[in-house]
């Protein structure tokens, strides 16, 4: 190493009167130019100075696979932006803390998912950006009044909706045909199914256990079958009070103590991998399930129908569909806006692949609807369209609280030792106890 160092200067002195001997008679070096060899030494990153946007998605297969696309579409129109996808689990992404936590240490994404049930939540929280200039006069008449209404507080719109998911009742068509079972269309009948086809190997019936924001989503439409609600429709009393409500938790609670119900699905009740598999005889899931039943399980006999009803109930769904929204905490809120905006209210043609390629739901945009109509009457997407579809309720904006009321309910009925209407009790005094410390 000394001897490298003493050399130096001799070799430098040498290399200038080279330099100098060669001005007048210059010849072409074959070899790198000086040039070269400084840039090959310091390579440049294609995505220094770029603006990073970190998108959170819960989705997974093909669905995943259109987000990581559709950023490389876009950042192959706009040079300065690099768009990060990055993977969190739907039991994470479900949870009550996952992205509130990620938001309150300063490493939450820069654009997310939210639902009717978590929106109000995070405004409250100052983390949503609002987009409310973002949209024309033309891009709002696009959206159904009610996609926009469940992305609107006050007068801003926080999210741009991308998709109408409805709940049904998928069940396994070779287990009934089995046991002589037509697929049921009343609670009772869905009982008896499932007291039929449960064994040591089979549940009943699989429907979300799971506490988070996909557990009231799958239980409302069945307290709404019997003509109760969560609160009245000014929004200023209990409803839950009454026969209608404790039928609900009665039929349900029974149910548990049958053992017909799967207490422990294998995976997220969001997946149809559980009937799939012959894991569970019935599934209450819904629309996003459809194109994986037609690509990845298209040899498996599962069959659809409306959500069955108590007696004398009327035929009741549920319809909600996640929104994308751009955090106001980021630095680049502004740019996860303008992202949001070119994907999912611009070119009809990329809510169109999300709807009717990647997976199958309803769009929120007009547009969006005529341009695919064909597909929505092929397969068990025909049970949708033809028998669920006009019979839903859009997910409501509820306050957390009452959120949390209900989802501790529903606990209750399947986990607790309370009669159903202790339940019921418990929830409605709950209810009235928060609307009166509202009011005070």
């Amino acid at each position: 190493m000394g001897t490298r160092m003493k050399s130096t200067p001799l070799f430098l002195c040498a290399l200038v009167v080279f330099l100098l001997a060669s001005c007048g008679n210059y010849v072409e070096s074959e070899g790198p130019t000086i040039g070269k060899l400084l840039n090959e030494s310091s390579p440049v990153d294609p995505n220094k100075n770029k603006i990073e946007l970190r998108l959170w998605s819960f989705h997974q297969s093909r669905e995943y696979d259109f987000w990581q696309w559709l950023a490389k579409e876009y950042e192959a129109e706009h040079e300065n932006i690099k768009i990060k996808v990055e993977f969190v689990t739907s039991d994470d992404y479900f949870s009550r803390t996952r992205l509130l936590s990620s938001f309150a240490s300063g490493q939450g994404p820069d654009i997310f998912f939210v639902s009717p049930a978590t929106i109000e939540r995070f405004v409250k929280a100052d983390i949503l950006y609002p987009l409310t200039d973002s949209f024309t006069a033309e891009m709002k008449n696009d959206f159904y009044p009610s996609a926009l209404e469940s992305v609107t507080l006050g007068s801003d719109i926080y999210a741009v909706p991308i998709e109408t998911e409805m709940l049904g009742l998928f069940y396994n068509k070779e287990m009934f045909r089995k046991k002589g079972i037509q697929p049921p269309s009343t609670w009772e009948e869905m009982k008896e199914a499932a007291q039929a086809l449960t064994s040591s190997r089979v549940s009943g019936l699989t429907v979300e256990t799971f506490e988070g924001v996909y557990l009231n989503f799958s239980w409302l439409p069945f307290l709404w079958q019997t003509g109760s609600d969560l609160l009245t429709e000014d929004g200023k009393g209990s409803a839950l009070p009454g026969q209608a409500s404790k039928e609900m938790y009665s039929f349900f609670k029974d149910m548990v103590n049958q053992g017909l119900l799967n207490m422990r699905p294998s995976r997220p009740v969001t997946d149809i991998g559980i009937i799939a598999s012959g894991e569970t005889a019935m599934q209450v899931s819904g629309t996003w399930n459809i194109r994986t039943l037609e690509t990845e399980f298209a040899d498996e006999p599962i069959g659809v129908v409306p959500l069955p009803v108590p007696k004398g109930g009327n035929p009741v769904t549920i319809a909600g569909g996640w929104k994308l929204a751009a955090s106001k905490q980021s630095e680049h809120a502004e740019e996860a806006a303008k992202f949001i905006m070119w994907a999912l209210a611009g070119d009809p043609a990329i809510p169109l692949k999300w709807v009717n390629e990647t997976k199958f739901a309803y769009s929120p945009r007009k547009s969006v609807m005529q341009e695919g109509l064909e597909d929505y009457r092929q397969g068990l997407r025909a049970v949708f369209t033809d028998q669920i579809f006009g019979t839903e309720r859009e997910e409501p904006q509820l306050p957390e609280e009452i959120n949390r009321i209900f989802s501790d309910s529903l606990q209750q009925l399947l986990f607790g030792d309370e009669s159903a209407q202790q339940i019921q009790e418990q929830a409605d005094a709950r209810i009235k106890k928060y609307l009166e410390d509202v009011r005070k």
